[in-house]
């Protein structure tokens, strides 16, 4: 690929509001929030919505607490590790888990895939043993390559869950070409470009090797959209089977009324029929990320954000009505100090 080439196509990437500031790709959404919040006397009304999630899921909520609310066997095989841990403490948790190697490791209290790894080996294993400075969950790998993120809102009235959208999502990969290696063909697009620096200090040897002719690499198996997926508009996987099972799922949940389900299916076919596991539950301020879709225009971005978010006030003025009062931002603030300002994020 030509120089003039690779410029052209990092400038066009980066005039796609995919990697915008946050606050370009929320602006439509701050004076409706502002609209709600004077409406209802509550600034932080959105707090409230999940009362089961500390603040609703705002911001330093722990996924261990998440995980105990969803039904056993929805997600896969999770164990708590904490700082100061021995080896053979934590193996011994894992064996009587039934929990095997390779697994994914990540914080309990994290956002944006931040300090999300597989463990792949013994060794991997004992050098996060080593290095362990917080809370921690080790959880079963689940092999299938179809994630997707549903999102979802729950009627405190009726406890019907309705599926709002479908997030598909495109693991970043590099094909070989027989020459070049895994990290020249990550510099060949503005996506690979920008996890060259990250996948040097984690998958160093990976970033060395060059494929062969055609042969595809998986560079990073995480699904986030800050580690180089790609997040597609996959509405058209919705069916009645899969919006009940969703149901199902959350029916047999209380508290949690607004949020987005990260899931992992064996295909398409699978996730239609309502078939999936749960990778994650997240909550208030969950992102439908098929709005960050390459083909979206900024205007459907808009568009489908505030079709999301319109449900937070009705939620939340239903919830105050049966005792669930929202946050004070006396609350937030100290809440913001302990977890952003002392934790060093």
């Amino acid at each position: 690929m030509h120089a003039d080439d690779l410029l052209s196509m990092r400038v066009l990437d980066r005039l796609n509001h995919e990697y915008w500031p946050w606050y370009l790709i929320y602006l439509p959404v701050f004076p409706a929030a502002l609209w709600h919040a004077l409406r209802s006397g509550h600034w932080a009304f959105f707090t409230n919505v999940n009362p089961s999630i500390d603040l609703g899921g705002f911001f330093g909520e722990r996924k261990s607490e998440i995980y105990a609310l969803l039904p056993s066997g929805s997600y896969p095989t999770t164990v708590l590790i904490r700082p100061g841990m021995v080896s053979h403490v934590i193996r011994t948790r894992m064996y009587e888990a039934g929990l095997e190697l390779p697994l994914i490791a990540k914080p309990d209290v994290g956002e944006r895939g931040e300090g999300v790894v597989r463990v792949n080996t013994d060794a991997e294993l004992e050098a996060l043993c080593r290095k362990l400075d917080r809370p921690t969950l080790l959880q079963a790998f689940v092999p299938w390559t179809a994630e997707y993120g549903l999102m979802f809102v729950k009627d405190p009235l009726t406890g019907r869950t309705s599926l709002l959208s479908i997030t598909g999502k495109a693991f970043l990969t590099v094909t070989g070409d027989g020459v070049a290696r895994v990290r020249d063909l990550l510099a060949r697009n503005w996506r690979g470009a920008t996890q060259i620096e990250r996948l040097l200090r984690e998958q160093p040897a990976l970033l060395g090797r060059i494929p062969a002719p055609n042969e595809e690499v998986l560079v990073e198996p995480v699904g986030n959209h800050c580690r180089g997926t790609r997040f597609l508009n996959a509405g058209h996987l919705a069916t009645p089977e899969l919006e009940g099972a969703l149901d199902k799922v959350l029916g047999a949940t209380e508290g949690i009324h607004y949020g987005r389900l990260d899931v992992r299916a064996e295909s398409e076919v699978a996730l239609r029929r309502g078939e999936f596991v749960i990778l994650e539950l997240n909550g208030v301020t969950s992102e439908p990320g098929h709005i960050y879709d390459p083909q979206a225009s900024i205007f459907s971005c808009w568009s489908e954000l505030l079709r999301h978010v319109r449900h937070i006030p009705a939620i939340s003025r239903v919830l105050v009505a049966q005792g669930h009062r929202p946050a004070s931002l006396r609350t937030i603030r100290e809440r913001y100090r302990q977890h952003f300002v002392e934790a060093g994020r």
